[in-house]
């Protein structure tokens, strides 16, 4: 099929493009409580290819393009006439002119890992156990649970000189907690990982099902007020997701970010935990073809690096270095459970929480909280966080204990002092 692209788009006089061919398997586990109700699998295969077209207008160089998928199951005719229409939508694209990177060539590479070690079945039946290890806690047990292992394999050939092949596996899957006492409640969680991290997934699912226990006990909003708050889990990423995204070529260049090289982009007066990022990713390669090796991005606060497409890149005159997918952004000295003193609000579940990159505000209502009070921790649920990173950034304490959330690594909780809660 490669063969077949290549050769329509020299029909088309098409000099420069993208192709990819990702083929993907997978099989899922459906449970209701622990039983296992169905098991599904899925082998899927499509191209994509990306056009580009170079022009000229009013003395004014552009590079415009446009993203096409092509099925197996089309016809030569069908495709010839899908690659004709997206290089005119192409021409209606006017991207500033930019150099595309030069890919890497004759790569193929097999992302070693646990789960690339076993079968799809055997990493789904490791799983299963990994998940229901720790059900049924006292009056909390998994209500539903679905497993999915995957494998994907990428194959990218460009104009550039692109020609590389890996393939990576992972898994992820999601499943509900439920706790029935006086109420009966329920709670949604989600995990995703690239390496079968079984003993991990083990200790979340034992700690969703005891957050939903103190959910089924927590009856009202915690006291308007201002309050030291520790996040954890996945609002941690969702958090620190600000310093990715504005060390970004495409926000620098656009100026939606004012992050500079060697500048601090954490302020000027640190009293707290310094933010340190390492840039990683689950692939070898970009979809451009360019080879992804490990990046310091943050040093003590300080920008080392800017990432993203090589069209942002360029128009910085930087040297394209990928876009990655993943970070290992460091701890911090202090363990979790000496985080929490009295009177600290421990935020658990939102009903949603958003970070805004462009403005720094960040957001979110109540589900399930933990108010230190003295030797005991008071359930409480309902009220929302509002607050911008910027007020907080400065004294930010991380925990030592890190976890594993996708394609990154970094601390399991982040304290945030003097935070305003709405609440009662």
């Amino acid at each position: 099929m490669i063969d077949l692209i290549k050769e329509l788009l020299k029909t088309h006089k098409i000099e420069e493009y993208i192709i990819s061919e990702t083929e993907f398997e997978d099989v899922e586990l459906y449970f209701i409580k622990d039983s296992l109700d169905m098991k599904r699998s899925k082998h899927l295969l499509n191209y994509s290819v990306k056009i580009f077209n170079n022009f000229n207008e009013d003395g004014e160089n552009f590079k415009g393009d446009t993203t096409l998928t092509i099925y197996p199951s089309m016809t030569k005719e069908e495709i010839d006439k899908a690659i004709g229409e997206g290089y005119y939508i192409a021409s209606l694209v006017k991207n500033k002119y930019y150099d595309l990177p030069r890919g890497s060539k004759n790569e193929k590479i097999l992302i070693k890992s646990k789960l690339s070690e076993s079968t799809l079945e055997e990493s789904a039946i490791k799983l299963r156990k990994a998940l229901f290890k720790n059900n049924n806690i006292d009056k909390g047990f998994i209500n539903s649970a679905e497993i999915f292992v995957e494998k994907v394999r990428k194959k990218i050939v460009g104009s550039n000189g692109t020609d590389i092949e890996y393939i990576k596996y992972s898994t992820n899957g999601e499943y509900v907690t439920q706790w029935i006492d006086k109420e009966d409640v329920e709670l949604y969680n989600s995990f995703r990982y690239n390496d079968l991290e079984d003993d991990e997934l083990a200790l979340q699912v034992k700690e969703s099902i005891l957050n939903t226990g103190y959910r089924e006990k927590s009856l009202s909003p915690p006291k308007t007020g201002s309050y030291n708050v520790i996040l954890s889990g996945e609002e941690v990423k969702t958090l620190l997701s600000y310093y990715l995204e504005n060390s970004e070529a495409s926000m620098i260049y656009q100026g939606y970010s004012n992050f500079k090289i060697n500048s601090s982009v954490q302020g000027n007066d640190i009293k707290g935990d310094k933010i340190n990022i390492k840039l990683t990713s689950s692939v070898p390669f970009s979809n451009e073809g360019v080879k992804l090796i490990d990046r310091t991005l943050i040093d003590n606060c300080k920008l080392k690096s800017i990432y993203g497409s090589s069209r942002f890149m360029n128009y910085l005159n930087l040297e394209p270095v990928g876009e990655y997918d993943g970070a290992i952004i460091s701890g911090g000295n202090i363990s979790f459970n000496d985080m929490i003193n009295n009177g600290d609000l421990h935020i658990i579940k939102f009903s949603d929480f958003q970070m805004d990159s462009l403005t720094g505000d960040f957001f979110g209502e109540i589900r399930l909280a933990l108010l230190k009070d003295g030797d005991n921790l008071i359930p409480l649920t309902g009220g929302s966080l509002s607050a911008n990173i910027r007020d907080v950034q400065s004294d930010f304490i991380l925990s030592k204990e890190v976890q594993n959330l996708d394609s990154y690594k970094m601390p399991l909780a982040i304290k945030l002092n003097s935070v305003e809660i709405s609440g009662k």
